[in-house]
């Protein structure tokens, strides 16, 4: 794993995020960030400033036309779901 940067934790246990990764997760002042753990245990920060119906239409175009498998059903893809959801939570 490469280090960006470093920050001090203050007495008021505040942090300076640095100019460095201000840029590389497209943050601004006002702007949320997300920490949450990956499965290995590794703290993951990112930006939590929620994409624009902009931003989603251009990555949905980037994706170009995915093909849906034949004989899927609604409920297939309900549990598929489900199951997935259970994965990524811990309850399965």
């Amino acid at each position: 794993m490469k280090i960006l940067a470093e920050s001090t934790l203050t007495s008021k246990e505040q942090l300076t995020v640095p100019k460095v990764v201000r840029q590389l997760l497209d943050i601004h002042a006002g702007d949320s960030l997300v920490w949450s753990l990956d499965e290995q245990g590794q703290l993951v920060v990112s930006g939590g400033r929620p994409n624009s119906l902009a931003d989603i239409r251009a990555a949905v175009a980037a994706a170009g036309r995915v093909p849906t498998p034949k004989g899927v059903t609604v409920e297939d893809m309900k549990r598929g779901v489900a199951a997935a959801m259970r994965r990524k939570h811990g309850r399965g």
